[in-house]
Order: structure tokens, then sequence, then C-alpha cells
């Protein structure tokens, strides 16, 4: 056997053992989150404490939160969003630059807090801090801002995470979000047709065009039957730039999707400018 071939052969062997270690922990580290999401239900029950100050709750509520903090909570009004992407605007004008400048593939996005104190505390316990049990409030929140804007959806899908991600993490936040939507409304939820199909850098450091780059290519519709002709509600914890929501909608429309309507907890306040504000654009694309 020849020198070269032996060192292909022995490269490849390396590779191997080292995919399957690392498939292996990735699946004994999603089984330990499984096992302690449900421990979650026993050590976090519903209704007792408020999920931000931690002060007992006075009696049962949907909304885990008590007045004195939820009056700390900042909600976006339709009055003072950019009125495709719902985002926090400033200056005159009815929709942000982002919107004006750019094409943003789904119909309507809106947010029900901007992303910030309490309610950023609230996400990242959800996204990165293994709190699953935050979900229950925060589909609340959803499904009352849904029913407020009088929106009418078929199906609700959820942001979809790489496989890689999900496994490592346990759950899919976007997920818990839309099935908790689901159950408060009654309109079926689909997490299986739209799926992504590239791991990719997280969007967080990223600026507009790079978000954009990033996201290209990677989510799919496995079941283009299961879109046809729907309006549908995507379902994501934060909203930013609308770089991910407009790739998952340019997926769902390529397969013939009706209308589609992003709903998330937060959106970035990013002070995105109107018209009026154009010496500051240039900065917060960049």
């Amino acid at each position: 056997m020849s020198t070269e071939k032996t060192k292909t052969i022995r490269a490849t062997t390396k590779k191997s053992k080292s995919d399957t270690k690392r498939n292996v922990f990735g699946e004994c580290a999603g089984m330990f989150v499984k096992l302690y999401h449900r421990a979650c239900s026993v050590l976090f029950p519903a209704n007792i404490k408020c999920l931000v100050c931690g002060d007992d709750l006075a009696q049962k509520q949907e909304i885990e939160i008590c007045e004195k903090c939820r009056c700390k909570l900042h909600s976006i009004t339709e009055s003072e969003c950019c009125m495709r992407c719902g985002a926090p605007i400033t200056g005159q004008g009815s929709y942000c630059l982002n919107c004006q400048n750019y094409d943003t593939e789904f119909d309507i996005a809106r947010s029900v807090f901007v992303y910030e104190s309490e309610i950023k505390h609230l996400i990242a316990g959800l996204k990165y801090n293994n709190k699953p049990y935050l979900s229950r409030t925060l589909s609340q929140f959803l499904a009352q801002k849904y029913r407020d804007l009088k929106w009418q959806a078929d199906l609700i899908i959820p942001v979809p995470l790489s496989e890689a991600r999900k496994k490592w993490r346990g759950y899919n936040q976007a997920q818990l979000l839309a099935e908790g939507v689901s159950d408060i409304l009654g309109i079926p939820v689909n997490t299986e047709t739209l799926v992504k199909i590239k791991d990719t850098e997280t969007q967080a450091s990223l600026g507009l065009t790079e978000r954009r780059n990033n996201l290209l290519s990677c989510f799919k519709v496995l079941d283009k039957y299961a879109v046809r002709g729907k309006k549908i509600l995507l379902i994501d914890d934060v909203m930013t730039t609308g770089s991910t929501a407009s790739a998952c909608t340019h997926e769902l429309k390529r397969a013939h999707a009706g209308r589609v309507m992003v709903l998330t907890i937060a959106h970035g306040k990013q002070d995105i400018p109107t018209q009026s504000g154009i010496d500051s654009v240039k900065n917060w694309i960049n």
C-alpha cells in the first residue's frame, strides 16, 4: 500500500472517530438537558413567583409577572414602530430606512417589547440558560399581541435551529413559543416543514449585510403542500434587522405560501432612523 494511501486512510479514520465522539457527546448533552427540563416543571411550578423579581404572586395568573415588574416592560405600540417590520423608530415617517431601502420578504412583522432590561433577561434565560418554563409567559404575550393586531393565520411555524444547535441546547426556543401560542389560540403548528440545513455563525455580532449573507441558502421547506396558499404566522424570540425572518419567508414563498406574518417577543432597539434621520444611516448599517 502506498504511503499516500496509508495517510489518507489514517486521516479518514481519525476524522470518523472524532465525528463519532462529537455525536456521542452531543447526544449525551441533549439527554441531560431534556432531563433537566422535566425537572424544571417540578422545581419551578407555574403561578408561584414573579419570573422577574422572584416575589410571590398574589394570585394565579397566566402571565407570571407581578404588576410592579410589568410596568417596567417597554411595549411597542403601533404609533412608535415601523409599519412594515415593527422596529422601534425615531423621527418622522411610518417606515424605517431598512424597509425603505431594502427588500423585506415577509409581509409584516411585529414585536411585543423593546429588547431591553427585564425582557432581555427573560429571553436570555429561555435561550441560553436552560429555562424552558419561561416560554409559558412569553407565549401569552405573543398570543395577546396577535389578538390585538387582529391577524388571521392558518398555520404557525417557528424559526428553526440547525440540528447541531438544537441537539446541544436541547430544544428550540422558537418552537416552544410557537407551540405555546398554538395551544392558546387553537391555530395548528408545524415544526417539521421549515428546517435549517446549514449551521451558521451567530447573528448577534454581525452587521446588516453580513447577516443577510450569513443566511443564504440556510433554510429549506420539506413539504411544499403543507404551506401552499396558507397564511403563515412565523414565530421567533427576537428580531433585529429582520434578516432571519426574510430568509425563512423567502423559502416559504418559494413553496407558494401566501401571506407571511412575523411575530417576536422583542425587537432590538437600535434607534433605526426614518427618512428624517439620514445622517445616522451609515453608522446603523455598518
